[in-house]
């Protein structure tokens, strides 16, 4: 049996996949052989994707220090499906501190009540934490400045045009733009501006902690199309490259949007990402250093890598 996975179309294909395959172990762990059509029924797949999924599980899903016996052993033998997963999923589950605070964190921005089981169990783990829940916490959601988002949320607020001047990481330059503004976001802790940029024609999203001054314009702004959904990630207009990462790049597959993820068969994987231009590949390959491959990219960013480690190289000459 190959070791490629499943080619995920998008982001969120991939998480839903991820969901999947956190609800397929215990599942089959509590069953007693059940047959693949069983399986499939449950989660909605085809068999050449039930063997997809299980072989992924196999060989890349384990527990540390990934010893052969802390491996999934997930098997179809004639029609059934029989799982033997590692021992130690049998003890419980411990949060971090983060994950701990995180949950609590959450569990404020809900109408609990403190007599329920949610709200019982949010109480015991505050205490656990050494924290007050009624007490209200300040959450960082990234740097930003004030006067900057003072003047976006006024713009989306009133309906109001905006001119922006923003650095742009792509091209490496700063440009002044002229923005109907749709939406002011905080994505994963980094705060977006997503709306109607005049000047491209085009809709577009800027980070706000890369807007170097804002003004709120006297002309009223487009508002936002019916039915159109706005969205910080990359468009299909971006270009494309394929990479092969070494278990010590994957990180770049769990951080980015990518278009699909292949497993490789000597535990690399290969990906497609969309890039912001030349200079944001060129930051990548840097950091991945040997834990990347370029295997695909257009003309004019298949030297991205070999240009970008010359400069260093010239910097400590």
């Amino acid at each position: 049996m190959s070791a490629r996975a499943a080619r995920s179309p998008n982001r969120s294909g991939a998480s839903l996949r991820l969901r999947r395959l956190l609800a397929m172990v215990p599942w089959l762990a509590s069953q007693d052989g059940p047959t693949v059509d069983a399986v499939c029924a449950r989660f909605g797949l085809t068999p050449r994707e039930l063997r997809a999924d299980l072989e992924l599980l196999t060989i890349y899903v384990g527990i540390p220090p990934y010893t052969p016996d802390q491996f999934f052993d997930l098997t179809i033998e004639g029609n059934r499906v029989y799982a033997r997963v590692t021992p130690s999923l049998d003890r419980p589950l411990r949060l971090t501190p983060k994950e701990g605070l995180a949950l609590v964190v959450a569990g404020q921005t809900l109408d609990t009540d403190d007599d329920s089981a949610l709200g019982r169990g949010l109480a015991k783990l505050a205490k656990v934490l050494g924290i007050d829940p009624a007490e209200a916490l300040d959450v960082e959601l990234g740097p930003a400045d004030p006067s900057t988002l003072a003047v976006l949320h006024e713009a989306v607020r009133t309906g109001r045009q905006v001119r922006i001047l923003h650095y742009g990481e792509a091209r490496d330059a700063t440009l002044e733009r002229v923005v109907d503004p749709w939406l002011v976001s905080n994505l994963a802790g980094t705060w977006y501006l997503v709306g109607h940029d005049d000047t491209r024609g085009a809709e577009r999203s800027f980070r706000i902690d890369r807007i170097l001054g804002a003004e709120l314009l006297d002309s009223e702004a487009r508002p936002r199309p019916a039915g159109v959904e706005v969205s910080t990630a990359l468009g299909d207009e971006a270009p494309r490259v394929t990479l092969d990462l070494a278990p010590d790049g994957r990180w770049v597959a769990e951080t980015y949007p990518v278009d699909e993820v292949e497993a490789l068969d000597d535990g690399r994987i290969r990906i497609t990402i969309g890039v912001g231009g030349r200079a944001w590949l060129e930051r990548l390959l840097l950091r991945l250093g040997p834990a990347s491959t370029l295997v695909e990219a257009p003309a004019e960013l298949r030297s991205a890598g070999a240009a970008a480690a010359r400069r260093v190289l010239e910097r400590y000459r």
